[in-house]
């Protein structure tokens, strides 16, 4: 739940100033990604829903862990591990690992998109794991996992402020090859786990 939400975070947290030093893009741009992106990701967590019906709770995470990957995966600029053009102002243009605006949205959508809906699995797996004793009193598992929503949150955007402080021109790097590898983590784990959550 944590990898979840601090994932999600440093993708939505850091969309303006990201596309407007990388791009150049205005702030109805941003705000029509913004816009798509949540017209996108209700009609897919109900999908997923439905799909639940049909499959596993442990089967969707490794899809959707899979295909968050994937997304954040097109957003690793390798033009810039390479040896890009450190002094410029946008992305390589014209460098063919580079990452440009329209594979950008394309990860940006797939990433959030698989990310957000893993939070409705995460939700039914942990009902019916987490035992009965979590399920009352003041500290119950509602709380726990609000309380972990939000120190994911807080420490997602202070890690956003930190890389942008070390490098505002390697943003994009600095946060999503750390997010990959925390997606990457999580889906081992969910793997070596994988008989434990057959619920």
């Amino acid at each position: 739940l944590f990898a979840k939400v601090f994932v999600i975070e440093t993708i939505v947290s850091c969309t303006s100033a990201l596309s407007k030093n990388r791009y150049g893009w205005n702030i109805h741009e941003v705000g029509l990604l913004g816009c798509a992106n949540g017209l996108f990701v209700i009609p897919f967590s109900i999908f997923v829903g439905y799909v639940s019906k049909s499959y596993q709770d442990r089967y969707l995470m490794v899809c959707l862990l899979s295909a968050g990957i994937c997304g954040l995966s097109l957003l690793i600029d390798v033009s810039d591990l390479v040896g890009g053009e450190d002094n410029a102002r946008t992305y390589n243009k014209n460098h063919w690992l580079s990452v440009g605006p329209s594979q950008y949205v394309i990860g940006y959508f797939l990433a959030y998109i698989s990310i957000q809906s893993f939070e409705g699995v995460i939700g039914s797996a942990m009902s019916k794991l987490i035992p009965t004793a979590l399920a009352t009193g003041t500290f119950n598992s509602g709380l726990l996992a609000t309380l972990v929503d939000t120190f994911g949150r807080s420490c997602g955007d202070i890690f956003i402020s930190v890389m942008g402080y070390i490098n505002i021109r390697q943003l994009m790097n600095l946060l999503f090859i750390p997010g990959v590898t925390i997606l990457i983590a999580c889906l081992v784990i969910v793997r070596k786990y994988y008989d434990l959550l057959a619920v």
